[in-house]
């Protein structure tokens, strides 16, 4: 059962959190607006429309961006003042062991990693879809609108390839599609343009040649223009990886099936986004780990002394992160591996400054 003393280093280290997480939020807020405030007198959005349509959806972003690092400085700013002050000392010198100590911060751990697991699956995910949509409209000036030599598979045995696509006119160019079943070559189609009729939901082929080939006989086709339906949407051809983050789970495991049935080779940036949304708040354990080993002893450089060291840790933790998740997406390394890697290898040394620290 929580005695006094649990319910106290609760409630002290989340009201910490809590002050850390809302005073650099308002800091990232104006930083963010002194980035923008060209492209906010440029495009002169509606001040409701940036404060409601932008800034609202701006913070999950932001909580979910930097909520290890207010996690790991509120544990090691809380636990250095109890060091300071020697009550870590009357604890243990009361007969409570260490791993009696620990656990109220990982409870108050516990609680703030499950509501990261729900804040990066579903509501940073619905929150960056309408802070992209604001971005795109008042915003971004140069929009992705064409991509080169896409190749996917649109059916089972059916592979598509075009060498340039525009989203803007829905225009595709130098388009070949080859249809294979059983193990034998059934279809070859070729065409010069490829143009999506909106209200036929239909694709139109100019200058295209069809070779069919059934019993052992082969049959050419030709002509300037024909409509067909293909198993494939315009917004489809257009891959825009930094929306992958506005995908809640569901949404994305779902893309991810059907790439994957498209013969899409792509995939380690989605597998990347979908295994740090849960690798990300279990590095609060780590970090609060590392966090009370580091500040428990009392030093004469005090409370700072023990945020620099802190400081120093968090972002080695990120930057070895961020360099581990670039292996993963250029698969270098396996998506899993890279991406819970730093936090395997954080946690033994965690373990090791858990181990040294005074008992």
């Amino acid at each position: 059962m929580l005695k006094l003393l649990d319910w106290y280093i609760i409630k002290r280290f989340l009201l910490t959190f809590v002050f850390a997480l809302g005073l650099f939020s308002l800091i990232a807020i104006f930083i963010d607006i002194s980035e923008k405030i060209d492209d906010f007198i440029r495009n002169k959005p509606p001040l409701s429309a940036i404060i409601f349509d932008y800034y609202i959806y701006f913070l999950p972003w932001f909580f979910g961006m930097f909520g290890s690092i207010f996690v790991f400085l509120a544990c090691i700013f809380f636990n250095s003042k109890l060091a300071q002050n020697t009550e870590i000392i009357a604890m243990l010198n009361s007969g409570m062991n260490y791993r009696r100590f620990l656990r109220p911060y990982f409870i108050a751990t516990a609680f703030l990693a499950l509501i990261f697991i729900i804040l990066n699956t579903q509501i940073i995910p619905n929150s960056d879809k309408h802070k992209f949509v604001f971005e795109e409209r008042w915003i971004n000036e140069k929009k992705v609108t064409a991509t080169d030599n896409i190749r996917v598979q649109i059916s089972p045995g059916t592979m598509l390839h075009i060498e340039s696509f525009n989203y803007l006119d829905s225009i595709g160019y130098n388009l070949s599609m080859e249809r294979i079943e059983g193990n034998k070559l059934t279809e070859r189609l070729f065409a010069s343009k490829l143009k999506w009729n909106k209200e036929k939901q239909m694709w139109s082929l100019e200058n295209y040649r069809q070779r069919l080939f059934v019993n052992g006989k082969e049959t050419l086709v030709s002509g300037m223009i024909k409509d067909t339906v293909l198993p494939i949407k315009p917004d489809e051809f257009i891959v825009k990886t930094k929306y992958i983050s506005s995908m809640t789970n569901p949404e994305l495991n779902e893309y991810i099936r059907k790439e994957r049935e498209k013969g899409s080779a792509h995939l380690s940036s989605y597998y990347v986004e979908l295994y740090k949304r849960t690798a990300s708040p279990f590095s609060f354990f780590v970090l609060t780990l590392l966090a009370v080993g580091v500040s428990s002893r009392k030093s004469r450089g005090g409370t700072g002394l023990h945020l620099g060291i802190g400081t120093f840790i968090t972002f080695a933790l990120l930057l070895s992160t961020q360099v581990f998740n670039t292996f993963g997406i250029t698969n270098v390394l396996p998506p899993a591996i890279a991406v819970w890697l730093p936090n395997i290898i954080f946690l033994g040394i965690g373990i090791y400054v858990a181990y040294q620290s005074p008992k």
